[in-house]
């Protein structure tokens, strides 16, 4: 359990780091985007703590295809 918690703990905060670096460059259409699959990923996993994980790798990973390609 603690392995998922630092795994947690660290994609979180990446995926943190990205979103205010969107923020402050003004990227609104993509923290937006990050945001809304953030939510819906969590909500379509049950709101577990598994869950919580894979949407957080998953948004994690949205975000930063977005702030690369910057679709």
């Amino acid at each position: 359990m603690a392995i998922i918690a630092l795994i947690i703990g660290a994609v979180t905060a990446f995926n943190l780091l990205i979103l205010i670096a969107k923020f402050k460059a003004g990227r609104y259409g993509d923290l937006a985007v990050d945001v809304i699959s953030l939510i819906v990923l969590s909500t379509m996993f049950g709101n577990t703590i598994l869950g919580m994980l894979i949407a957080m790798v998953a948004s994690f990973a949205i975000s930063l295809y977005l702030l690369v390609f910057g679709v």
